[in-house]
This record gives structure tokens, sequence and C-alpha cells, in this order.
């Protein structure tokens, strides 16, 4: 059995998963399976995927008939996989040698933590760095290991392909849901923040490449809708979270509603999540900003 099962889903990235795979074969933990779910690539992809695999028994290739999105793909090399451990990483994604010997010696030091996470260098199209790390876009909380379930109900800090997690520990909350085509991670990172402790690391390990076909470049719309429904999914899921968090989601489903032009119903929610933050009692500072913006939003200066 191997010791990792690396995850990579591929779409249309014959421009870079070549370079993506190798950076995962060259590994120094070299105990490892590679599982390539191409999902129906258009372009030479899955082409460039089997010649890769021809000369290198660690790559196990599944080719979808049809495209059903990252969740998809990542739910079936999941249920593929047979290591001690998962990772993911996506096909236009870059890690360092050691990322995987690094984050399962963190594993294996703290038993008690099921998930590990790093920090990643951003890259360009042609592989550059740009000088910017995933932190400087998105910042951690201030409480970056541990029970992150507060955190994370609030914004998603986590790259995923910068997660290495036990696989048998986690078993089948291991899941991505099929139904969120944007940000499907976060709310996969909610439901095992639940339950698990996670550990980061500030190392930066990988490289995120950002470029012209990123989806957060082009889906921004996408994502907003995303965040409502997983805001939604989170209030239904995990009624005893506090109360000051339930305004917070409320506060923010209104703000993406808003921005999608559903301004009668944003107005709706930022009120609710008002209420919720009085009841709760927020800060001052916060409450006026919410304040605030629900008033731009009723003079339509937003």
């Amino acid at each position: 059995m191997p010791r990792v099962s690396v995850v990579m889903p591929c779409y249309n990235h014959a421009r870079f998963v070549d370079e993506t795979m190798r950076s995962i074969l060259k590994q120094t933990l070299d105990d490892l399976e590679l599982i390539v779910i191409d999902d129906a690539s258009k372009d030479d992809s899955l082409k460039i995927l089997q010649g890769i695999a021809r000369n290198e028994a660690r790559i196990k290739i599944i080719a979808q008939p049809q495209n059903r999105g990252p969740s998809r793909a990542r739910n079936v090399g999941l249920s593929a996989a047979v290591g001690e451990f998962v990772a993911f990483c996506d096909a236009d994604d870059l890690w360092n040698p050691d990322k995987l010997e690094r984050q399962i010696r963190l594993l294996e030091q703290q038993p008690d933590r099921d998930i590990t996470y790093c920090n990643s260098k951003i890259i360009d199209e042609t592989g550059r760095l740009t000088g910017e790390l995933f932190t400087d876009e998105f910042p951690h909380p201030p409480t970056e290991s541990g029970q992150l379930f507060e955190a994370l109900c609030l914004t998603n800090f986590i790259n995923t392909q910068t997660v290495l997690a036990r696989r048998l520990a986690l078993r089948d909350r291991l899941m991505f849901d099929e139904s969120l085509r944007y940000a499907e991670d976060w709310w996969l990172w909610i439901r095992l923040a639940r339950h698990h402790l996670f550990i980061y690391d500030p190392t930066p390990l990988a490289f995120y490449r950002v470029h012209s076909q990123s989806t957060a470049r082009t889906k921004q719309s996408g994502f907003q809708k995303s965040r409502c429904r997983i805001g939604s999914l989170n209030l239904r899921a995990h009624t005893d979270m506090p109360t000051r968090i339930k305004a917070e989601i409320w506060y923010r489903i209104g703000r993406d509603l808003c921005l999608l032009g559903k301004r009668r119903s944003g107005r709706r929610f930022i009120m609710k999540g008002i209420s919720f933050g009085w009841t709760a009692r927020l800060p001052l500072p916060r409450l006026a900003r919410m304040s605030a913006c629900l008033a731009l939003e009723w003079a339509g200066k937003t």
C-alpha cells in the first residue's frame, strides 16, 4: 500500500500538466501513487498523461467520458485511493520536492491532528514568481492550527493543493459536495474542522499558479453564488454554532447577494446579520461597519 495517494483533477491543462506531474513524482518521499482524473479534457491533456504514465508505475489515470467538475473528479480519485494519507494537487500547480515528507512528519509528531496545510508561493502563467504568497491574498486567522471550525465558517484560507490528510481517520467526511461548482473545498474544510484538528506549516511548500483561465479570475459571480449556498448549508447543518458566527454568516450572504444584483434579498440578510450581531453583542465598530454597508445598499451606492 502506498504511503500517500495524490489526487489530481485535470481539465484542459495540456500546457501545465507535464510540469505538475513531474513535481509530484520528484518528491523525496517515493512511496506514493498519483491518481489523475481527466475530466473529459478537450485539448491534449489525456495524451500527455498517458505518455508520462507509460514509463511510471506510480501513475493511475482515470478518464471520465464527460465533464463533471472538480468535485466529482476529486471524489472519483478519493474512491480509488488506497494510501495511508491523501493529498491534492490541481493540474496547473507545483510542489516543493520535500512537501509530502515534511507534512507526514508533522502528522506523525502530533497524532491527535488529522489534517495539515501550508503556505504557497504564487506564480504566473509562465511559472515565474510574482513575489506574493497565498496568505497575502487570503489572510489567516490569529489561530492557524488546532480547532479551526469558527474561523473557517467565515472565510476560506486553506489552499487545496497544500493539504495532506489521514485517509482512514476521515472516512466518509473526506468527500467534496458535487452540487458545488466553485468553492467546493471550503465546504469540505468546514465539515472536517467540525470534527478534526489541523496543523499549519507557514513554510511555502507549493506554488499556486494564477493565469488567464484561473477560476478565481474568470468566475467571480460563480464564487459569490457558491459562498451564499455554503453559508446557508452551514447555518442549517450547524445550528449550535455561536450567535456571533451566525451574525457574520447572515451578513456575508447578504453582501454577496447585493453583489449579484439581488439587492432586496441582500438587504434583508444584512439586516438579519445586524440583528443577530446585536444579540451576540458584537463589537460596536463591527456593527457600525455592517450598518454602514446596509445604508449604502439602501442608497444604491455599492
